[in-house]
């Protein structure tokens, strides 16, 4: 028996023996080549396997290479990939990796638990880093950190109001009356883009009754985030790209990472910002002569006008010449060991607005936490709490004369609106409402308290040479609270002493949005050959339960507030819920990184569809063709000469009670009972379904120095969520349905350079194009003007019409025809961003936007034309005796409201110096880094608009009717002061 034992151990022995001498152990470091400094975190891999290790906090790592295996991968978040080979018998192996100055090497998302280098991946996908966002100038809002910084997207500001506000469409237009913003996931957790309400609808009319408006300039929720917490935004433009996020990803995804510390030394890092903001183009009064106030507004001008003794007021100076402060700080801490990392931050905002008594306040307190229990498994937890507070001010659209732009419009410059030595407001002899009082006495204020959320595991089943299996938990909550309080007191000229004088608007809002996923991830590959398969499979849930109640009340007793002491109360609210559920799978699988292929399938049923138990299929797939890595172009100049083509489709889940009739209530010999309000529930509708073929080739060149990014898609999109007239007999008048179709074709184009890499100067210039034509392809409907899509045809309006672009203006022309007049969407867009760094201190950093084509519907030119108001309005540019003003009202037809809206902008310049702490010597201590700098905002455009500024848009985030004016709030530029220390 023990002879038997021995046999069977030597046996053992001769097998594993000649496995075991050929196994290899190598160690080194990892450092940065610039700096020498080490890498903690970085990974190293061996290739065609699945074994791989993260370097220590002193950048330090070790590894065994299995037999038969020689090949080691070096990568780091902005570091270049560095594979070297280990001969025989080597033990050591030193790694300084250079710094991916073009994010050539970067990850992008591939599905909801994997990524790929962009070199390898087969769909165009939009990066935009910390730096980009936070710190070249400080941004009030991410949203607005995003303005022209995507290629592809048409953003349009919907004021210029403190807090934010966008309207972003990707790759063009994806629907006529659904949700037309993107999908935002931070940290893998889908958040609220809400834009709701404030209630100043209530005062100002602008859509009538006190009933909710989009004409009031709603903040976009996405607003909330920090941008100086993220560190890096992903953009998933096209279906292509967004298939695996299903019927909530039509208009793309924005999928946002924060930041998260990393093994080392605890970092410690302080920023202050102080700035100063100031309107950016002011547009002029009318000056007066007593022949022209008596002509434009009869005795009574030539009165006020002889009253003034000849005198001017600046009241565009006096309403939107404040000379609002910026305060930003920031304070972060970071670090970790090999097992725990984590990241804190508190950041205030308190930003004034160019009109008195507006502004915007932030308060913000995250946490980011990654701990791994063991080899088998690995958590992370973030937190935020975000309190933000908007005082926005009135502007935009009215019917009441209530709204500061339209106050400024009517009033004549020979009328001064100050208040006396007593401190009463005169009225305004020209407009129902003095806009100075207004400011001065009316809250405009909503505060918002929020809260995000999530949690991931991972449990590492199984690791070997070949293979891996992870098992994947991600949950997460978006919850958030906002409060609008408008109160109007008697004392202001526009509440009527005989109509219940004292308007209070209050609304309360909350939402809720949670998110759970299950998935594995299973890696292969097979030992001795070039493959790999990376398969995942996985559910997912969301919920979100919306509740909206405005309260109206008028006839306050003056001084008062409580609704209680209101004569009159009017409330409506508004809730609506939505559970989406879904299965998802896909494989990806890549041979020598030359040969990329991606499949997947995401099924899903919605709450919000007709049929709640009908599962929609969203295909995906993608190939690329890395021409380099076959050795086709292997040498000379060409680093990397990829080919890449997708396919992908996403949906577009109908707006919540469109399956549902709607009833209202009604009175009868004071019996309570239910009526129908004309609306017919459609009990089969669909989700949109958005189709996208995708194509194009990336090139780089000279060792990283050139790259060239190439895009054409074309999207089709069907089952237009549409509505229609029913029969009159069926006792409704209008119902929703599904029919038509519109497609986009587009071209998007990246060039990367870096003209000049020396020790003493490094310059990176990006310029991109992107262009998009839209065309409605089949509308089973008449032609109809879109929702917010202007006010008729004699002003110009927006009309949805076969065989047109779904943005086109028409209106009526000189003869009274209805004819087409221009477009919104503009024929081509340009950014260009250049980075340069002397001595690696000193940095400066521009970025501009050109905006070729797209045209605006100006209102705020045809009132101040009707008030008389126009600073132009006694010009004679044509020589033909008739005054410019006089000729616009005389002229016929919409046209000559519809503008060229294009425009350059310089959006963002800054200029920072990295002081050496050893300048200080002994009084450093521990300071290790200090950064100083100045930056610009929006310092200046250039464009033939004729008004405050051509991004705009009067209906808020209306899927079509972007770029339609009505004395909005005004944009503003900025300076900033910064300082930033790091310990």
């Amino acid at each position: 028996m023990i002879l038997s034992t021995n046999r069977a151990a030597l046996v053992v022995a001769f097998v594993l023996l000649p496995a075991l001498a050929s196994a290899q152990t190598v160690s080194g470091t990892v450092t940065d080549a610039s700096s020498g400094q080490p890498i903690p975190g970085a990974t190293v891999v061996v290739l065609a396997s699945t074994i791989g290790v993260r370097t220590d906090v002193d950048g330090g790592y070790e590894i065994e290479l299995p037999p038969g295996q020689r090949r080691l991968e070096y990568s780091f978040v902005g570091y270049r990939t560095e594979t070297v080979t280990v001969e025989p018998g080597q033990t050591v192996v030193d790694v300084a990796l250079e710094e991916d100055l073009l994010g050539l090497d970067e990850v992008v998302v591939t599905g909801l638990g994997t990524s790929v280098k962009r070199s390898n991946s087969a769909i165009s996908v939009e990066t935009i880093s910390a730096r980009e966002l936070s710190e070249v100038t400080t941004p009030q809002t991410l949203d607005g950190a995003l303005n022209g910084k995507i290629t592809g997207a048409v953003v349009n500001s919907n004021s210029g109001a403190p807090g934010g506000g966008i309207n972003i469409r990707l790759r063009g237009i994806t629907t006529i009356n659904g949700n037309s913003q993107p999908l935002y996931v931070v940290d893998g957790v889908i958040v609220s883009n809400d834009a709701v309400s404030n209630g100043t609808n209530a005062v100002s009319e602008a859509s009538g009754g006190g009933n909710a408006s989009s004409q009031d300039n709603p903040v976009s929720r996405i607003a909330d985030l920090p941008a100086e917490d993220i560190e890096s935004i992903e953009v998933l433009k096209g279906p292509s790209a967004a298939a695996i996020y299903g019927a909530r990803a039509s208009n793309g995804v924005v999928v946002i990472r924060t930041k998260s510390g990393a093994a080392g030394r605890t970092e410690v890092s302080l920023s202050q910002t102080v700035g100063v903001a100031s309107i950016q183009r002011t547009l002029g009064s009318r000056q007066f002569t007593a022949a022209t106030a008596e002509a434009t507004y009869g005795p009574a001008g030539l009165a006020a006008f002889n009253a003034a003794g000849g005198r001017t007021f600046d009241l565009e100076e006096e309403l939107f010449g404040n000379d609002g402060l910026l305060l930003t700080t920031n304070l972060s801490v970071s670090g970790g060991n090999d097992r725990t990392q984590f990241y804190v931050s508190g950041i205030v905002k308190d930003d004034e607005g160019i009109v008195a008594g507006t502004g915007y306040e932030k308060q913000s307190g995250r946490i980011n936490l990654t701990h791994r229990l063991s080899d088998l498994f690995e958590v992370d937890a973030n937190a935020n709490y975000v309190r933000s507070v908007a005082n926005r001010g009135i502007t935009g659209n009215d019917n009441s004369g209530a709204t500061f732009g339209v106050g400024l419009l009517a009033t004549p410059s020979f009328v001064d609106l100050r208040p006396g030595a007593d401190g009463e407001f005169p009225d305004n002899p020209f407009n129902a409402a003095n806009p100075l009082q207004t400011r001065d006495l009316a809250t405009i204020e909503e505060t918002n308290n929020r809260f995000f959320g999530s949690g991931k595991a991972t449990v590492n089943l199984l690791t070997s040479a070949t293979q891996s299996l992870q098992l994947i938990g991600v949950g997460g909550v978006d919850y958030y609270a906002l409060d609008q309080a408008n109160l109007f007191p008697v004392q202001l000229q526009f509440e009527p002493d005989d109509e219940l004088p004292g308007t209070s608007s209050l609304g309360r809002t909350t939402n809720l949005n949670t998110n759970v996923q299950l998935l594995a991830v299973h890696a292969y590959a097979p030992e001795g050959r070039d493959l790999s398969f990376t398969t995942q499979a996985g559910l997912t849930a969301f919920d979100q339960e919306f509740d909206n109640v405005l309260t109206v009340s008028r006839g306050l007793i003056p001084d008062q507030q409580n609704l209680n002491l209101a004569s009159s109360i009017q409330t409506n609210q508004n809730r609506f819920f939505q559970n989406d559920r879904a299965l998802f799978a896909q494989e990806e699988v890549s041979y020598r990184d030359a040969v990329i292929a991606t499949a997947g399938l995401r099924v899903e049923r919605s709450s919000a569809n007709g049929d709640v138990s009908d599962y929609y299929a969203y295909p995906k797939a993608g190939l690329a063709l890395n021409l380099t890595n076959l050795g086709v172009l292997e040498g000379g100049a060409v680093d990397l000469f990829k080919l890449r083509a997708a396919f992908g489709q996403t949906g577009n889940t109908a707006p919540f009670g469109s399956k549902f009739t709607t009833f209202g209530t009604s009175t009868i010999a004071s019996n309570a009972g239910l009526v129908l309000e004309g609306r017919r529930g459609f009990a089969g509708i669909e989700p949109e379904r958005a189709t996208e073929f995708e194509g194009g080739l990336d090139l780089t060149l000279f060792g990283g120095r050139v790259n060239l990014e190439a895009t054409a898609y074309t999207k089709v999109v069907d089952n237009l969520i549409l509505d229609r007239q029913v029969e009159p007999s069926s006792g409704f008048t209008i119902e929703t349905f599904n029919g038509g179709q519109l497609r986009n074709n587009g071209v998007e184009l990246g060039l990367s350079l870096v003209p000049v890499s020396t020790d003493l100067v490094q310059w990176i210039s990006r310029t991109s194009f992107w262009a998009n034509d839209a065309e409605i392809t089949e509308l089973t409907v008449p032609p109809f003007q879109a929702i917010g899509g202007g006010f008729g045809n004699t002003l110009g309006s927006i009309r949805i019409e076969e065989g047109r672009s779904p943005t086109q203006i028409v209106g009526t022309d000189e003869d009274g025809e209805v004819v087409a007049l221009g477009d919104v969407s503009p024929d081509f867009q340009m950014s260009f961003f250049n980075d340069i760094a002397i001595a690696r201190r000193l940095r400066l950093t521009v970025f501009g936007h050109w905006k070729k084509g797209g045209d605006n519907i100006n209102l705020t030119e045809l009132l101040s034309d009707l008030l008389g108001t126009s600073p132009d309005f006694d010009e004679d540019n044509d020589g033909d005796g008739t005054a410019d003003g006089l000729q616009r009202l005389d002229a016929s037809g919409a046209r000559r409201f519809v503008q060229n809206a294009s425009y350059f902008k310089l959006r963002e310049v800054g200029l920072y110096y990295d002081v050496a702490p050893s300048l200080f010597g002994p009084l450093a201590g521990g300071l290790r880094t200090l950064r100083v700098g100045v930056s610009a905002n929006n310092l200046f455009t250039i464009t033939p608009y004729k008004s405050y500024d051509p991004e705009v848009s009067n209906f808020g985030s209306s899927p079509v009717a972007s770029g339609v004016e009505v004395a909005p709030f005004p944009s503003s530029r900025t300076f900033n002061v910064h300082v930033r220390v790091g310990l």
